[in-house]
């Protein structure tokens, strides 16, 4: 009866979904997420991406043509290496985000994670134009080694400052790892241990405000399923998601949607960045039920909401027109209709 009994909790600990091992969550952050799970293949959220740095560009844009808000804004802190406070572009200026937050939106940010170019003085994030090498995290001696810890020390002081306001924070880092076309996703191991350490370091900052979202891109021409040699772990995860682009809503249910929830039954499955797909209406059709989607920005139509060209309904990616689209659908929702229960804190 013994061996019997501890075979069956055996096999009831394989059933037991496998969540993220945030050490703790801040209230804000709990019950973001407690709202991500409670209309996870009901409805699916909308969202746009800044236009390179910090700006709600494309969220307005969306607004202008269409009367509605995106429910999500993503920023980026791609230009970490030149800010400074009062430079061209600064980061500890959250009020941008505050104020997003503050009508009613979600916050999330990625982070083009930019090292330095061949060049002197230049940086970048694609691999072909550096030398800066991630197999370096395990040489806690290297230069490299040095800069990353620096970096993410940097970063977590960021996102520390959303904290202290209470915002929450759906971060996206190392995206598009297994393409290998960032310098951090050339070597899956080390782009795991890259991860495990800025995992650990933020979580040794305190920041419980964070949602950890995944994108298992691959090399064009590759099986899926390699994207996941750079998965970092159940433990580390909450949502995994892809990056679509030029791809109908078959493709998109069969070939990425059904494989992550195959592969990550206990997460939440998102379109992490789209563009030229089919109509939303026909994504959810197809069973393709996404957290959110996120078409990427059109820089030449949006970069300048004062330009003439911001008044064109035209869009690379996701025109106007796609848009009223998917706002005909019940189950897509606007800022308007995010409804996420309020937290009370102590003073």
């Amino acid at each position: 009866m013994r061996t019997k009994l501890l075979t069956l909790f055996a096999i009831l600990a394989l059933w037991t979904p496998r969540l993220c091992a945030a050490p703790s969550r801040s209230p804000e952050a709990q019950a973001l997420l407690n709202y991500l799970h409670s209309i996870y293949g009901k409805k699916m959220l909308s969202a746009t991406m800044a236009t390179v740095n910090w700006n709600m560009n494309e969220a307005e844009w969306v607004h202008r043509h269409t009367g509605r808000w995106p429910a999500m804004v993503c920023f980026d802190y791609i230009h970490h290496w030149a800010s400074s406070k009062g430079g061209w572009i600064d980061y500890t200026n959250t009020q941008m985000v505050e104020d997003w937050h503050a009508a009613g939106g979600i916050v999330s940010i990625m982070w083009h994670w930019m090292v330095p170019k061949r060049q002197a003085g230049l940086h970048t994030f694609y691999t072909k134009d550096t030398d800066f090498d991630v197999r370096k995290i395990f040489d806690e001696t290297s230069a490299e080694y040095a800069l990353m810890i620096a970096d993410i020390d940097t970063i977590a002081g960021y996102l520390k400052l959303l904290k202290d306001k209470h915002i929450p924070v759906i971060w996206r880092p190392l995206h598009e790892a297994g393409g290998k076309w960032f310098w951090w996703g050339c070597d899956a191991a080390a782009c795991r241990r890259l991860w495990h350490i800025m995992y650990q370091r933020f979580a040794a900052a305190g920041l419980d405000n964070l949602i950890w979202a995944f994108t298992p891109a691959v090399e064009w021409n590759h099986p899926v399923e390699e994207g996941m040699q750079w998965y970092p772990g159940d433990e580390y995860v909450d949502i995994v998601g892809y990056d679509i682009y030029n791809t109908d809503a078959k493709k998109c249910y069969d070939n990425y949607y059904q494989f992550l929830r195959r592969r990550c039954p206990d997460k939440l499955v998102a379109l992490t960045e789209c563009g030229k797909l089919s109509s939303i209406g026909q994504q959810w059709q197809s069973g393709a039920k996404w957290l959110f989607f996120m078409p990427w920005y059109d820089n030449d139509r949006t970069k300048d909401p004062t330009a003439p060209a911001f008044a064109s309904p035209e869009h690379v990616y996701a025109s106007a027109a796609w848009w009223k689209d998917a706002w005909s659908h019940k189950f897509v929702l606007s800022r308007d209709q995010v409804k996420i229960q309020k937290t009370s804190r102590k003073r």
